[in-house]
């Protein structure tokens, strides 16, 4: 059997071309999107030069932290990393004891702080603003290109790619913003490291090594403590002999990778974790569509060479004789299909990694490198969908009576079997248990559980696809038959004729309609319910916004609130932390408000406890975290800040929505206290009774733009968020669908072309019978226009009861859960699918009808009356 499968591969290519393309595009799929997630778990080449460099030992506090759970032998412990450097404590003293020590030619204290330059551009560059005494710059080192060191308070020297993105020159002026407020600074200098500009991850501002000390708001704390060693001093023996001198044990000195100084590996970190998290959901999508497809497709194949194995069974061949022939072609396929599908996938891992990083969805340096493992696992994946794409069919295959081969009806019998019932009836189950977990997943377990749903139903839909066919295929033809007389009912006699072609066509399209839809639906949904919220919530009528920027220092809270018509002007910093819940801990935003300004800026609402409590070491968390770390009002919980600081703290109120701020809010003094140099993001400005709206927004405009802010009134605010959140939608649906969509289109055209081969008995006995090139050109239409109708209702049918789950979920999450019908979208992937099937079909008929007779009909008088419906395909 071997032999005659090998003989079979070869000498009839054409019959195997679609499962091959089917199978090779879709390990590509799984093999790109596995790859950039593996290339997650790295980091990219680390970027050069780092802020160390030039040090031989750096002194720091820890960067990481540890939190166990559980207890016995089910205990386990996670560990995370500050997004932000930790401080060490009593900077001065640790300089002091590491002086001591032998082979230590110099120390320098390096102390960072907030520090923006508001001229030209600099403000608008992605890099964290950040300002250094100017003995720091030896560290990397920077040299002066341009100018002298400064001296003074009022004297800056700044890195060569900032001082071109403000359009500063030596001697002129820029104004820099400190959480001390904004100065006239003089630039001294323009500096830059070897081969670079800068730093990558920061535009640096040097101050006098004073007034950087007396800018900072703790002068007693200190990113790092760094050594640069007498010459001929091993850096490893230098950091051991520095450790036993430490007078706090808990410092680490490291030498080499473990110096630290890489300003870019924390937002990098945080931000393939994102991707990460996005790819994971990808991966399942891909997964699922590429596993579907391939397997629908080689069932399909099988069942078009019925009547070959029928031919086969009659010459003496015995049902395990044909299982093995079968199960041999596909394993050749598979290899094939396969290792071709690893080779484009790692193209593939590249492309996505650069649409990745050209939407800002991953670093600019971050590159996916071919993953033997991945690529390993893609290929055993692709041989092992080979394989049971085809076992079941292959048992079918295997009962294919001898007589069959007389058959010349395209009408199936008995295409609902056992095996359809059994995964028909389990995956509905699932489907079932997904819709009642969902209102407890909470929003982002929601939108995952969201998806995985549609791929479930899409299963069931498919396996109870003989059952749902035929009704549908009636209600879609019965408008076409009305109005076409005979080919529209032609082409529906057709369809409910062949209902396994039917079903085998109309699946791709399902998968396309659902999962597009799926995405687009519940992506839309949670950004119109966010918008809603921020607009059933804000009562402020000015907001004036630091994007991208250090933050608004006091000085400007202090102007606002004089603006003339102002009654309250109510502060909110952001950052970020980690919230330790009751089996895990969760990285979360964290905010910070005046309680006592709040509640004429924003309006929130406590569900459980009150918002009075809100002072000292005390928080408020939205309903939705709560429920998910297991927080109630009164408990006492730990929080761990941006820079693995530990605060414990009391929930005083959980509140039933966050109002478009972070899940967690702390008072604003407790968050500067464990947090100094924190700034506020936004003010929120509330306005006297009969205030010019106008007039203090162009009021408040003015100072904004002093530090490098803007104000905008309350209608532009919202539309400006309901616009980054739309865009936002946008490109997480591009990233997600891009790649499956362009999958399913071929696999489309794929399908309809494998069953255009099916159609040529058909379309041969049309002409035989008399019908014309345009009757047989519309019935095959008719009949494509049927099947992607049968497959829209179905993906539709899918994308209801998704979002039917979705509303649940999101309904606890604000005023209440938003669902914007995508008609745009929506219209747009079913106008696809409809070209797409329309090409795939019309080109083979064409084809088929160059080569097939001509009617019977007399030549002088050729028919003109439509053909009578046969119900053959």
């Amino acid at each position: 059997m071997l032999s005659i499968a090998l003989s079979t591969l070869r000498t009839r290519w054409a019959l195997f071309a679609g499962t091959f393309v089917a199978l090779s595009l879709g390990v590509a799929l799984i093999a790109s999107t596995g790859q950039v997630l593996d290339a997650t778990r790295g980091t990219s080449k680390p970027s050069s030069p780092g802020r160390y460099d030039a040090a031989a030992v750096v002194v720091r506090a820890a960067q990481s932290f540890t939190v166990g759970f559980g207890t016995g032998g089910g205990a386990y412990d996670q560990r995370q990393t500050a997004t932000s450097p930790h401080r060490l404590a009593d900077a001065r003293r640790t300089a002091d004891a590491v002086r001591t020590v032998p082979g230590v030619r110099q120390v320098v204290i390096d102390r960072s702080l907030p520090a923006r330059v508001v001229a030209g551009h600099a403000g608008e560059s992605a890099e964290r603003p950040v300002g250094h005494g100017w003995s720091s710059a030896r560290l990397t080192p920077f040299r002066l290109t341009r100018g002298h060191e400064p001296v003074g308070d009022h004297e800056v020297v700044l890195a060569a790619a900032l001082a071109g993105r403000a359009g500063a020159t030596v001697g002129g002026k820029v104004a820099v913003v400190t959480p001390q407020g904004r100065q006239q600074m003089t630039v001294a200098g323009i500096a830059a490291p070897p081969g670079k500009d800068g730093v990558p991850g920061e535009a640096t501002v040097f101050f006098a090594d004073d007034t950087a000390q007396r800018l900072s708001a703790d002068p007693d704390r200190a990113d790092a403590v760094a050594v640069l060693a007498a010459p001929g001093t091993s850096a490893t023996a230098l950091a051991d002999r520095i450790r036993t001198a430490l007078p706090d044990k808990a410092l680490k000195a490291g030498t080499g990778a473990d110096k630290g100084g890489d300003l870019t590996a924390a937002s990098r970190a945080a931000a393939l974790g994102d991707v990460a998290t996005l790819l994971a959901v990808m991966a399942v999508i891909a997964g699922f569509v590429s596993i579907f497809v391939v397997s629908g497709t080689f069932a399909f194949a099988i069942a078009q060479r019925r009547r070959e194995l029928a031919l086969l069974r009659t010459v003496g061949a015995t049902p395990p004789q044909v299982r093995r022939m079968i199960m041999a072609e596909s394993t050749v396929l598979g290899v094939v299909a396969s290792a071709a599908g690893c080779g484009i996938g790692i193209f593939g891992g590249r492309q996505l990694a650069s649409v990745l990083s050209s939407f800002g969805m991953a670093p600019e340096d971050f590159e996916v490198p071919a993953s033997p493992s991945i690529l390993l696992i893609s290929f055993f994946v692709g041989l092992g969908v080979a394989l049971l794409g085809v076992f079941a069919a292959s048992r079918r295959a295997a009962k294919v009576r001898p007589a069959e081969t007389m058959r010349d009806s395209a009408v199936e019998t008995r295409v609902m079997t056992t095996g359809r019932w059994i995964v028909g009836s389990l995956f509905l189950a699932v489907s079932v248990l997904l819709l009642v977990m969902l209102p407890q997943a909470g929003s982002d377990g929601a939108v995952v559980i969201s998806l995985v749903l549609t791929e479930i139903l899409v299963v069931a839909m498919v396996a109870f696809a003989p059952l749902l066919v035929p009704p549908l295929v009636l209600l879609a033809t019965l408008p076409l038959a009305a109005i076409t007389h005979i080919t529209g009912a032609l082409a529906g006699d057709n369809a409910r004729a062949s209902v396994r072609r039917t079903a085998s066509a109309a699946a791709p399209i399902l998968v396309t309609v659902a999962v597009a839809g799926s995405i687009i639906g519940v992506t839309n949904a949670s950004s119109a319910t966010a918008i809603a919220d921020d607009r059933a919530h804000l009562k402020a009528d000015v907001v004036v916004a630091s994007d991208g920027g250090t933050g608004l220092p006091a000085a400007a809270l202090r102007e606002l609130s004089a603006v003339r018509g102002v009654r309250a002007a109510s502060p909110v910093s952001e950052t970020s932390g980690f919230l330790v819940g009751s089996s895990y801990v969760m990285s979360s935003g964290i905010g910070a408000v005046d309680p006592a300004n709040l509640s004429g800026a924003i309006r929130l609402d406590a569900s459980k406890g009150s918002l009075g409590g809100l002072r000292g070491d005390a928080v408020a968390v939205t309903k939705l975290v709560a429920g998910q770390l297991g927080w109630k009002a009164g408990d006492d919980v730990e929080v761990y800040l941006a820079d693995a600081t530990k605060v414990r703290v009391r929930v005083a109120a959980v509140i039933s929505s966050s109002a478009g701020l972070p899940a967690v809010l702390f008072p604003q003094d407790a968050l500067v206290r464990h947090a100094p140099g924190t700034m506020a993001n936004a003010v929120y400005l509330s306005l006297a009774p009969g205030a010019d709206r106008a007039a203090v927004t162009a009021a408040a405009g003015k100072i904004a733009d002093v530090y490098g802010a803007a104000a905008h009134d309350r209608d532009d605010w919202l539309a400006r968020r309901a616009s980054s959140a739309q865009e936002e939608g946008r490109i997480l649906v591009l990233v997600l669908l891009g790649m499956a969509m362009l999958y399913t289109g071929i696999a489309i055209a794929n399908t309809l072309v494998m069953a255009a081969g099916e159609r040529a008995e058909g379309i041969t006995l049309m002409r035989k019978l008399g019908a014309t090139h345009g009757q047989v050109l519309r019935t095959v239409v008719w009949e494509t226009l049927t099947v992607v109708v049968v497959g829209g209702v179905l993906g539709v049918l899918a994308d209801g009861v998704t979002m039917l789950g979705m509303s649940r979920a999101l309904s606890d999450s604000g005023e209440g859960a938003e669902f914007p019908v995508p008609w745009l979208e929506m219209g747009s992937v079913l106008a696809g699918c409809l070209v797409v099937a329309l090409l795939a079909t019309l080109v083979p008929t064409l084809l088929q009808l160059r080569s097939s007779g001509g009617p019977v009909a007399k030549a002088d008088a050729p028919s003109t009356q439509e053909p009578v419906p046969t119900g053959v395909g």
